[in-house]
């Protein structure tokens, strides 16, 4: 008879105990407006309780592989999609298609966001929430110098000129001092290039259309003499003040911040799909996204209770409550959801909403890679300075940077290998 107490007494304490996620990078209201969603909603109806520990952005990654190593992972782990691959290969992650309604949910995001984190037919993640990077333009004052949105690169580059000559100027996204592969991907990924080739063994950007891409790219410094320096407060400032009124900006962060700091400018900006290139009769708008993922440990002893968690999470209607929540008790923000349900219900206003989810039909993360993702940025980084300050040729320093990707491409492949076999 004590023995079945014990059993018992084991089942309910095994029951009771929450279940663990792990998310990245959350502000503390962010966190508090997840928890209550996840209690008000998840919690009631299922009777799983969830504990939510919030890691920074800066060592997140090492915590992450640590608990990989050690077998001490959380049951649901939240990151940058640059993470999954790493602990995935590794055998830390759960394979999400083999659970009950993972087609579904891949059906309902937006297409360019999946492969960041699938290798082949395996996947170990399901997106909630991206970065997204299109154009901002302030409308106005185009008009009032006779100029018209720039629909192609052509157009783009030909307006240049005639703002710098009134002491205006464009920017790109992140600039020369920040995050340079999202703007060099936009070019790249226009031309037709991709990171990596199919069988992710060498790098793409040496093909001859990610030498056009990056060289391209890099003429918008050398040539049109863009502007450098970017950064949320000096876009806020450059565009509000009509220094710069062609930006390429974050709906994260940007879109919110011009609406809430700059109502002298409302109704006199706009925000616009990018411009493009044609190829095959067909306009290329391909832009950086920087979705995160939810995936499972493997070393978890909660997988059914963590799937209904990552099912309710990634669903249209909480990933729009999610949404709504965070853009009404955080003044600034825009949660741009991974469901294109739960996006076409986003509070704001149908022609802004139209224009960015075009822009999301053409959003792209980088593929699946073996190798670190930070290699890759470092890589496009030097590249890009190179021919900035030492004037280096754009085609021989993307060469270059291939060359290395390559050559740890290989590395990690027979690193690796003993672990690809097995998917």
């Amino acid at each position: 008879m004590w023995l079945f107490f014990v059993v018992v007494l084991v089942s309910i304490t095994t029951v009771a105990a929450p279940l663990t996620m792990w998310v990245t990078g959350y502000s503390n209201e962010e966190k508090r407006i997840l928890n209550e969603i996840i209690a008000d909603s998840f919690t009631k109806k299922t009777g799983i309780e969830v504990s939510i520990t919030n890691l920074s952005w800066n060592d997140y990654e090492k915590k992450y592989l640590l608990a990989a190593a050690t077998g001490d992972g959380p049951d649901v782990a939240h990151m940058g999609a640059i993470v999954a691959p790493q602990l995935g290969v590794r055998g830390a992650l759960e394979d999400l298609t083999q659970y009950p309604n993972y087609t579904n949910l891949e059906k309902n995001t937006f297409p360019g966001l999946l492969k960041g984190w699938r290798y082949k037919s395996v996947s170990y993640g399901v997106p909630f929430g991206t970065y997204l990077y299109p154009m901002f333009v302030r409308t106005d004052i185009l008009a009032e110098n006779g100029l018209g949105v720039p629909d192609n690169w052509d157009e783009f580059r030909a307006i240049i000129p005639k703002l710098q000559a009134k002491g205006m100027n464009v920017s790109l996204a992140w600039g020369l001092s920040g995050n340079i592969y999202c703007d060099a991907s936009m070019f790249m990924w226009q031309k037709g290039a991709d990171w990596y080739n199919d069988s992710l063994t060498a790098s793409m950007w040496d093909s001859p259309e990610g030498i056009a891409g990056f060289r391209e790219y890099m003429e918008l410094y050398t040539k049109y003499k863009i502007e450098q320096e970017t950064g949320i407060s000096l876009r806020s400032t450059n565009f509000r003040t009509g220094k710069v009124p062609i930006i390429f900006g974050n709906i994260y962060s940007d879109y919110g911040i011009f609406n809430l700091t700059a109502p002298e400018i409302k109704g006199k900006w706009s925000v616009k799909v990018a411009p493009g290139v044609k190829r095959d009769g067909t306009m290329h708008r391909d832009v950086y996204a920087g979705p995160s993922t939810m995936s499972i440990f493997k070393s978890s002893k909660k997988k059914n209770e963590a799937w209904q968690l990552l099912q309710f999470l990634a669903s249209a209607e909480i990933q729009s409550q999610y949404a709504s929540r965070i853009m009404n008790e955080i003044q600034g923000i825009t949660f741009v959801p991974t469901d294109i349900n739960a996006f076409r219900a986003l509070p704001i206003p149908e022609k802004d909403r139209q224009i960015i989810e075009e822009q999301a039909k053409h959003a792209k993360t980088p593929p699946f890679s073996l190798a670190p993702r930070e290699m890759a940025y470092r890589l496009l980084d030097f590249a890009a300075h190179e021919v900035i300050q030492q004037g280096k040729d754009p085609t021989a320093a993307i060469k270059d940077a291939a060359k290395q990707m390559t050559s740890e491409l290989q590395k990690k492949n027979k690193e690796f290998k003993r672990f690809l076999d097995k998917l």
